[in-house]
């Protein structure tokens, strides 16, 4: 049991020192615990991004908590949450110490202009993978697609392009029909 908690104190640890570009960028090491250990599974990775989007704070540190609950209760959320948290501490202070330091050096600023696309890129394979998994993985049994769901998510995808508001409004109206509609079921 003790070595539970060192396993998921330093897999969080590694997700707070290697990920770069917000929350959504922990995905990839999300989903390779998903795959590496039995403490959640890859639909209940797609509710714990769900509840962490929608819920107030750090996306990326409710993901931990939630991913830690999941795993070992509140004691797992807590180190979960510590593990992910403590590189972003000790980093963040000597990163702003230098950074004032070296913010007009050259390999700087090239370093953080080929970071930004590459969290993008791991984000949108997490995407992928997970569509995969999920969708055509289960070989599309027609008889499981909540289709008032899915017109809900094509409607705000297509309303969020048309009228370019902010994405809180979105998930706010998702929230509020969710609700409506699942308990009038």
């Amino acid at each position: 049991m003790h070595s539970t908690y060192f396993l998921l104190f330093f897999e969080f640890l590694k997700v707070g020192l290697f990920t770069y570009g917000g929350g959504y960028a922990s995905l990839p090491f999300l989903y390779l615990m998903a795959d590496m250990y039995n403490w959640f599974s890859h639909e209940q990775l797609v509710q714990l991004i769900a509840i962490s989007g929608i819920t107030p704070g750090p996306i990326g540190l409710n993901m931990a908590t939630f991913a830690g609950y999941q795993t070992l209760g509140l004691l797992g959320a807590f180190i979960s949450s510590f593990g992910l948290i403590l590189p972003m501490i000790i980093i963040t202070s000597q990163v702003f110490r230098l950074y004032r330091k070296f913010s007009e050096n050259k390999y700087v600023k090239s370093i953080l202009y080929v970071l930004r696309p590459t969290s993008c890129a791991l984000i949108s394979s997490v995407g992928v993978k997970l569509f995969y998994n999920l969708i055509l993985n289960n070989r599309l049994d027609f008889s499981k697609i909540d289709y008032i769901g899915l017109a809900l998510v094509v409607f705000l995808f297509l309303l969020t392009f048309k009228l370019k508001r902010d994405p809180i409004i979105y998930m706010a109206i998702a929230g509020f029909f969710g609700v409506c509609v699942y308990f009038l079921k």
